[in-house]
């Protein structure tokens, strides 16, 4: 009785290598982790910084037009948010370019 079980086991394995090789032969497996260069990841950084930027500067309006917020204060917020959308925009200006230089010497 126990070479029969032998059998049937021998034959579900025959059987499972038969269908999974096909299947899973041609898998690409993919790195866990990817090695990120260090312009992209600061550039995907900067596009949420700027993100965050601009909100903030939609959350000041709102506060001062329900008068959350005094004018002075208000004005100073908004120029130093500008200042810093404006740093930012240009960073990123400054890394599109280089990315490009680096794809363009990449390609040929």
């Amino acid at each position: 009785m126990e070479f029969v079980h032998l059998l049937e086991l021998i034959l579900i394995v025959a059987i499972l290598l038969a269908v999974g090789i096909p299947l899973f032969g041609k898998l690409q497996f993919k790195k866990l982790v990817e090695e990120v260069p260090p312009d992209r990841d600061e550039y995907k950084h900067l596009l949420v910084r700027k993100e965050e930027t601009l909100i903030s500067i939609k959350e000041l309006e709102f506060d001062f037009s329900t008068d959350k917020i005094s004018e002075p204060d208000y004005k100073d917020l908004r120029r130093r948010l500008e200042a810093e959308a404006a740093e930012i925009l240009e960073h990123l200006d400054q890394l599109e370019q280089a990315l490009k230089k680096t794809n363009s010497a990449k390609t040929h």
